[in-house]
């Protein structure tokens, strides 16, 4: 199954960020749903923050 970057729908769009998340666009038998994200980050973007558990 292939899914374009520019149809994934956006979730966040931060400076220098931009999240996109698609859910439920394909079937994994026996292990469900198939959903997917996708992450474009700036040079120089910190993302530590966001990493800290």
């Amino acid at each position: 199954m292939r899914i374009a970057k520019k149809d994934v729908p956006v979730r966040m769009n931060a400076p220098g960020a931009v999240v996109r998340q698609q859910m439920n666009f394909g079937d994994a038998t026996g292990y469900g749903t198939i959903g997917a994200e996708y992450f474009s980050l700036s040079a120089g973007v910190d993302i530590a923050s966001l990493l800290r558990g």
